[in-house]
């Protein structure tokens, strides 16, 4: 092939609409008065070109991605403090670890180094619930506007009153991420939507979703009386699809928790002091005040289960801004001076503990006592 025709299979391959050539890229404007000759000579030179010029886009390309994957000081920062975070709330765990538990402090993972284990091992549940109230803090931005103290008490926490320990908070934190995506901080962005209204906005969300989120076969989970202590912790209260008050609110406790909005479980072990006339149990969230330096405080509602899927928008789920005085409990003739109310606590500093209906002789769960705070609060509602 003589070179006038090498020439005029390359412009055919090329194109002549495009208004340059590849042997062109290099040398700025065209000259078409070009013999066909020098032409088809610079297009011979293309090998040549492209074995100089791909080495150098390879090498640029390599430099900039091991930039991006090196560690730098940020990065390096950020996976310190989450390490010296989680070995803070490890040992404060450790630390106020409830009577019952000692026994099992290997299994429950407080021994643990954090390595790998063998084959058939895993890390415990207590590695577990600091994990993902790590990850809690990470994702939504209230939990930044939440004392340590606070967060670590009634957060952290893989447990609530005496019931079996199980690996719930995995499962309610990923079963609850989907339906708090709109909270997320990179969704909610620099939004002026303060702090206080995201954790009621959530809690009521939360309760008004949980139960069928987790309910069984399309059903969602609801209330059935008497099942305290045998059906009471959140894995019985999914796998069954039921329980009484204890256990729905400490499955509504453990929902909150696994999203970093501290709960935890305030009750009466018995109407009118008499244990022949019942007990009950409910919600507590801490909720951050909106003015600066000061506290927070302790709100109340009732789990609200039996809400079906599809049925949420038209369910009226308790909330924290609801009267107190709506709720059929919380009236002046039950909170005459005669019932005592309290509230669960983890840490072994508590002044009191958490009288439970169900083991009236246990005293292993510190609590404090909120009987003023109730007497006072229900003590004007008729």
């Amino acid at each position: 092939m003589d070179p006038e025709e090498n020439y005029d299979l390359t412009e055919a391959l090329v194109g002549r609409d495009h208004g340059s050539y590849p042997a062109d890229i290099s040398t700025g404007s065209i000259n078409h008065n070009t013999s066909p000759t020098a032409r088809c000579s610079r297009v011979r030179n293309l090998p040549t070109l492209f074995f100089i010029v791909t080495p150098m886009i390879v090498f640029i390309i390599v430099v900039f991605v091991s930039a991006a994957l090196l560690p730098n000081d940020s990065t390096s920062n950020s996976s310190k403090q989450a390490s010296s975070l989680r070995d803070s709330m490890i040992q404060y765990l450790a630390r106020n670890i409830p009577p019952y538990d000692v026994p099992n402090i290997a299994t429950l993972g407080f021994q643990s180094n954090g390595q790998s284990k063998v084959d058939g091992l895993s890390d415990g549940i207590v590695n577990q619930t600091v994990f993902y109230s790590i990850q809690a803090k990470t994702l939504y931005p209230w939990t930044d506007s939440i004392p340590q103290d606070v967060y670590f008490e009634y957060v952290t926490p893989y447990s609530v009153t005496n019931e079996p320990r199980t690996d719930h908070r995995p499962l309610l934190f990923d079963a609850l991420k989907d339906t708090l995506k709109q909270y997320e901080r990179a969704a909610i962005g620099n939004s002026t939507h303060s702090e206080q209204d995201q954790i009621k906005e959530v809690v009521h969300l939360i309760n008004t979703r949980l139960w069928a989120l987790m309910g069984r076969d399309s059903k969602p989970i609801v209330f059935k009386a008497s099942q305290t202590p045998r059906i009471y912790d959140p894995l019985s209260v999914i796998a069954y699809g039921y329980s009484s008050c204890t256990g729905l609110a400490i499955m509504l406790v453990s929902a909150l928790r696994s999203v970093g909005i501290p709960a935890r479980m305030a009750g009466t072990p018995a109407w009118y002091g008499d244990p022949s006339k019942g007990d009950h149990s409910w919600v507590e969230v801490y909720v951050v005040s909106n003015e600066t330096g000061k506290s927070g405080e302790w709100m109340f509602l009732e789990p609200t289960p039996g809400i079906a899927e599809g049925k949420e928008d038209t369910a009226n789920a308790d909330n924290l801004d609801r009267d107190p005085c709506k709720r059929w409990f919380c009236k002046a003739e039950r909170f005459n001076g005669s019932t005592k109310v309290y509230a669960t606590r983890y840490d072994k500093q508590a002044t009191s503990f958490f009288p439970m209906a169900w083991a009236d002789t246990d005293e292993g769960v510190p609590g404090d006592d909120r009987t003023k705070f109730y007497t006072s609060t229900c003590g004007r509602c008729a």
